[in-house]
């Protein structure tokens, strides 16, 4: 089989993404097929190839998700799949999932830019205070604030607004840690904690004027409680088939699900430090 990896220059700047990218390289070849890494210009090579893994940021407006629909329209296995990108990067469409079917997550309420009394104040009313205000589509914690009051709030919304319709406001939970599970067609496949580094209050944080990134502790996927399990089995199914990562905040009143990632982080000497057969597994549903 002929695995294509597509990644972008950024991919090979860290040490720990570079040493992961070449372990799924070792790790094809070692069992028997090929794994070749494709960039933009490789775009019309992507028939040549039976499978197609995708490293590089995902979004639709990206070129990782034109790489990804094409390599579906010709047959390919893909991980990330276009439906997976699409719903997976849009924090909107995250909303209605949890709220159609249950899942445990923070308070959270759609924002259009109504600035009536009224309706600011049944929102704090509703999500207390603070509020994590995110645009629909984040990456690595950007673009998403945090408002403590109302001129907060009015000044953070009407910033995030100037790039999109509507916004998600949510619940604030404090926590010194995210779950982050890593799942395959619907399996966990790692567990890790992405701990909130001191001073901040999520995984990047702006600290100081710096941006500060919390420490990865990886922790054995076979002591998952039985309730996050089931939470984070439940909710990638409604997604799709495809790797995602979940971050899920432990309280006092159960779990609570943050989002759902495609195209979740795998660095050598993090979220793999534990449970080693993440490559095989995931090389595995590509030539499956």
């Amino acid at each position: 089989m002929k695995i294509a990896c597509f990644v972008e220059a950024y991919n090979f700047d860290l040490k720990s993404e570079q040493s992961a990218l070449l372990k799924f390289k070792s790790t094809a070849e070692s069992m028997g097929h090929s794994f070749e890494f494709i960039f933009k210009d490789d775009i019309s090579k992507i028939s040549d190839y039976n499978a197609l893994f995708i490293r590089a940021t995902t979004d639709p407006s990206s070129c990782a998700y034109i790489v990804s629909r094409l390599a579906e329209q010709s047959g390919l296995k893909v991980i990330d799949d276009p439906h997976s990108i699409r719903t997976c990067s849009n924090k909107v469409i995250l909303h209605d999932i949890f709220q159609k079917n249950n899942i445990p997550s923070p308070g959270s309420i759609l924002f259009y830019g109504d600035y009536s009394p009224e309706n600011i104040d049944g929102i704090f009313k509703s999500l207390g205070y603070p509020v994590i205000i995110k645009t629909p589509y984040t990456r690595f914690s950007s673009h998403v604030e945090k408002a403590s009051n109302v001129a907060e709030f009015i000044e953070i919304s009407k910033h995030l607004l100037r790039k999109a319709k509507v916004l998600v406001v949510q619940e604030y939970v404090q926590s010194d840690f995210d779950w982050r599970v890593g799942i395959l067609r619907n399996e966990v496949i790692y567990l890790c904690k992405y701990c909130i580094p001191k001073g901040g209050w999520k995984v990047k944080s702006k600290i100081n004027g710096k941006n500060v990134w919390g420490d990865t502790i990886a922790v054995p996927r076979d002591s998952i409680s039985p309730e996050l399990k089931d939470i984070s089995i439940t909710l990638s199914k409604y997604v799709g088939n495809g790797l995602y990562g979940l971050d899920v905040k432990e309280t006092n009143e159960g779990y609570k699900v943050i989002e759902i990632n495609d195209n979740p982080s795998i660095y050598d000497g993090f979220e793999d430090v534990i449970d080693k057969d993440i490559y095989e597994k995931i090389i595995t549903e590509l030539i499956s």
